[in-house]
């Protein structure tokens, strides 16, 4: 009783405790016999011993439980890890313990985010992230990498302390606190919930500058590759951290807020080619607008086979970029066919009823052209066959 109430813990207060739940079982062996009242005396006497270890050994890891959270690299000493273990018996206490964990880790590795942002490692190594800040991808790129690597080691502690495979079971004390196999998934929601609780912090900082980053306009390719390295860490964060968490909510918000800026300049770029289409050269070859578009679109391809895919195998659909950068294209190869098929119409009627009969001058011009039978058919299927055979190679590729 001694060891219970006044001495440290340590490994006397854990046999103390052992010894009362014994005799607190034992004492239902009392209560099959005559002596029920002394039996039920017992364990009333017992039960009073046992809640108030808990409660001290639960104050005891709430104490301890903040030093690790003042230190960057924290370990975990195994009397903490039994103390935890032993409190997972009285449920309300664990979770006392498991939000007193959650919230010195949230505060601390909120401190090391600003600092690995702002000020770098011990002695300016690694360089803080910030100076790379002229640098979207790279800047977006350290940034998720620094969540990713803190999430691996906040993971290691966690299950330290609240994994009930982190002690193996040796002795009967450890078997008698073993978690049983139907509280599994309540040890995981523990889990999950703590670590969601750790990275909250890191989430508005980390949307800021990634908001900022999109407000800098980016080009088309950067907020395309921008799009791709956010889909990629949401994927993989969400298989370690948890789908419905604040972190990936977070990153699966900017990756939306990413690919309305790619669309919205493809859409941009589509509309102006369109209200301004180009004029169509004289050997109808395709005009620049088309040769830029397709330069753009084999870039974009190989991005898109270059990029990073998640250990889901989950990968971006390239078909609305094609349809984004191709279909403008097409439509204005048909407008620019329909246009010239009028001047060309217009221009014959001029030189029937001006030319001196028997005339037999040719021209090198678009209207010469024009006025051979069949060319204005000639200029619409060469310039929608160059942009649907575009389209089918790039097809190919994804």
């Amino acid at each position: 009783i001694h060891a219970l109430r006044e001495e440290d813990i340590d490994e006397k207060f854990f046999k103390a405790l052992l010894h009362v739940q014994e005799i607190h079982s034992n004492c239902k062996v009392l209560l099959r016999t005559h002596h029920q009242r002394a039996g039920l005396e017992l364990m009333d006497m017992m039960s009073v011993y046992q809640e108030g270890a808990y409660e001290r050994l639960c104050r005891w890891v709430q104490v301890e439980c903040k030093k690790p959270g003042d230190t960057d690299n924290p370990e975990v000493s195994e009397l903490l890890k039994k103390a935890v273990r032993c409190l997972k018996e009285r449920p309300v206490l664990f979770k006392y313990c498991a939000e007193e964990v959650a919230n010195m880790r949230h505060h601390a590795l909120f401190r090391q985010f600003i600092s690995a942002l702002t000020r770098g490692g011990p002695g300016g190594l690694p360089r803080p992230i910030e100076v790379h800040a002229h640098d979207p991808l790279r800047y977006v790129g350290d940034m998720l990498g620094w969540l990713h690597q803190a999430l691996a080691s906040e993971r290691e502690l966690i299950a330290a302390l609240l994994d009930p495979d982190a002690i193996s079971d040796s002795g009967p004390a450890n078997h008698r606190h073993s978690v049983r196999e139907g509280d599994s998934s309540k040890g995981e929601s523990d889990f999950t919930f703590v670590l969601d609780r750790i990275f909250e912090g890191a989430c508005r900082p980390f949307k800021v500058r990634v908001e900022q980053v999109l407000q800098s306009q980016p080009s088309l390719i950067v907020s395309y590759k921008l799009s791709n390295t956010l889909e990629f860490y949401g994927y993989t964060i969400s298989e370690l951290l948890g789908v419905d968490t604040a972190l990936c909510n977070t990153i699966w918000s900017l990756r939306d807020a990413t690919q309305r800026t790619f669309f919205n300049i493809l859409k941009s770029r589509g509309e102006k080619l369109l209200r301004y289409p180009p004029l169509v050269a004289v050997d109808l070859s395709p005009p620049p607008a088309v040769r830029e578009g397709v330069s753009l679109l084999l870039e974009l391809i190989s991005t898109y086979n270059s990029m990073m895919v998640s250990a889901s195998g989950k990968g971006l659909n390239f078909d609305p970029v094609i349809s984004a950068i191709l279909d403008p294209i097409i439509q204005m190869c048909e407008q620019a066919a329909e246009a010239q098929k009028s001047k060309g119409a217009l221009a014959r009627r001029g030189r029937t009823s001006s030319e001196p009969i028997g005339s037999k001058r040719d021209s090198i011009s678009v209207d010469a052209i024009l006025s051979k039978k069949s060319s204005t058919s000639v200029l619409i299927m060469k310039l929608i066959a160059f942009s649907v055979n575009v389209d089918c190679q790039v097809r190919c590729h994804t």
